[in-house]
């Protein structure tokens, strides 16, 4: 009875193993054949900034004439792929084809977006032809870029000198320094700055309807900032270059806490941001006071998420997260705050419980402390937890009324409680009887030991013996970051 058990199951494995083997080992022949046959000869793209990408290529086919074409496109900054077919007229031996991915208007896509695609074929005998993916980035087309590196950053800029190019290097990489030392660690992975000549060449840059007071944009997710700089005493240099070189700095720091999540508050993304700057034009402090004066600071709530579109209400946002950030150095010091940035990359936490774990203290909490420290209106805390009152029974309601069921469910457990006893006695003596019946069957060893005395025949052909030691262990977001660079209109 054993040996039919075994062989039925070894039969049973190499049917099992037939049939999943056996469809990949065809697939992967078929494909060897299809390669031999249809190859791709040559492809080239071009990028048109910001209005499209073309994509050529030509193929053939030595057997047989190609019928069908698809491109698939994945760009990095949108979701999903988007597969197009395109149209062969005649089937030939050679073709040459060409595809052009628009990224105009709504389908804007920022220099430095990584674009994956590939080309599919199959011919008239049943040939198919998948390329591996491809892989491309794009940039900003409208104008002839140099650049110089220096460790993980590198500079991009046009229309100037050499020296002009080295100037913004050294600048940069003094920045960074500063803002490592305050954040608590610096860059883990490359970066590139883009350095634009005028207001219109950086606004072209930027998808429509970007906001007109946006003096510089960074991009987390594509390791890349852009800012305008017209000359090197510009004030760019010591405001801008500073805010968004901190955005991606600090995005690396916090990128599995991102990832899972775990995304930082927009007034602490921005308030670090501002706070890292080496300037701060006066019309910041001034709103802020105007705010204070008034009592209409924003609420923490209200720009957690995003800052207003308003100008003169985003320029309040980010002199009030500035601040509040400038507050937190000051009551909690560096080595607190640069906890709270290590403590922001676990993606299994959230803001609220890393300020407690870092600083001791929650998010509304600390709102309402820097509030009262400005001499400003308190917040509303959250009311403390109090037991829910017990309901009185009386009348018909009673403890002991006359149509309580609760016997019946009582009387209800006792029969299963009793049928379960029954069960486990029944298959006790069902074992115990068998266990007797095998050892009269089985003699003495040479020895003198029964066999009842070798526990190991008792162990079942599909059981194995469990260790007794230890167990083995179970193995895009933009960032138009600054405020109006001229003067604000006051409320």
């Amino acid at each position: 009875m054993f040996l039919r058990r075994i062989c039925l199951l070894s039969l049973m494995t190499a049917c099992l193993l037939i049939f999943f083997l056996a469809p990949a080992t065809f697939h992967r022949h078929a494909l060897a054949l299809s390669t031999d046959t249809i190859t791709i000869t040559s492809q080239t793209n071009s990028v048109n900034f910001p209005n499209s990408i073309t994509f050529n290529v030509n193929a053939s086919d030595r057997t047989s004439t190609i019928v069908s074409a698809t491109f698939v496109v994945n760009i990095h900054s949108f979701e999903g792929t988007e597969a197009h077919k395109i149209p062969i007229t005649t089937p030939l031996h050679i073709v040459s084809l060409r595809w052009q991915e628009d990224t105009s208007g709504s389908k804007f896509i920022p220099p430095g977006t990584t674009v994956y695609y590939h080309w599919e074929f199959a011919d008239k005998a049943g040939g198919k032809y998948v390329e591996p993916p491809q892989a491309l980035t794009t940039v900003d087309t409208r104008f002839s870029w140099q650049r110089l590196t220096s460790g993980l950053l590198q500079v991009n800029w046009y229309n100037r000198s050499q020296d002009f190019g080295q100037a913004i290097l050294s600048q940069a990489s003094m920045r960074i320094d500063n803002i490592s030392k305050t954040l608590g660690s610096g860059l883990l992975h490359p970066i590139n700055l883009w350095v634009y000549e005028t207001d219109l060449d950086f606004h072209g840059s930027l998808a429509p309807g970007s906001y007109e007071w946006v003096g510089g944009v960074a991009f987390p997710t594509l390791e890349e900032a852009s800012i305008v700089v017209t000359g090197m005493n510009d004030y760019t240099l010591i405001r801008d270059m500073p805010h968004e070189l901190t955005h991606l700095i600090f995005h690396q720091l916090i990128q599995y806490g991102a990832a899972g999540n775990n995304y930082p508050p927009t007034w602490f993304d921005e308030g670090l941001a501002v706070y890292n700057q080496a300037f701060r034009e006066p019309d910041m402090k001034n709103r802020f006071d105007q705010a204070l004066a008034t009592h209409s600071l924003l609420r923490l709530s209200e720009i957690s998420d995003g800052f207003p579109s308003d100008a003169n209400q985003a320029y309040l946002a980010y002199a009030q997260s500035w601040k509040l950030l400038t507050y937190m150095y000051i009551t909690f010091h560096q080595d607190r705050m640069a906890q709270l940035i290590r403590q922001m990359n676990y993606p299994e936490l959230d803001f609220n419980t890393d300020l407690v774990k870092a600083l001791g203290i929650d998010e509304i909490h600390l709102e309402n402390q820097w509030r009262l420290s400005l001499h400003q209106p308190g917040i509303p805390l959250p009311a403390s937890i109090t037991p829910t009152p017990q309901v009185a029974l009386h009348g018909s309601q009673t403890a002991n009324n006359s149509d309580d069921r609760s016997w019946v469910l009582i009387d209800l457990g006792g029969v299963l409680v009793l049928v379960s006893l029954v069960g486990f006695v029944l298959l006790f003596a069902s074992i115990t009887r068998r266990k007797q019946f095998v050892a009269q069957k089985t003699p003495h060893g040479q020895n003198g030991q029964s066999s009842q005395e070798n526990p190991s025949i008792y162990v079942q052909p599909w059981m194995s013996a469990q260790p007794t030691g230890e167990p083995a262990a179970i193995q895009g977001q933009e960032y138009s970051s600054l405020p109006p660079r001229r003067q604000v209109p006051q409320e």
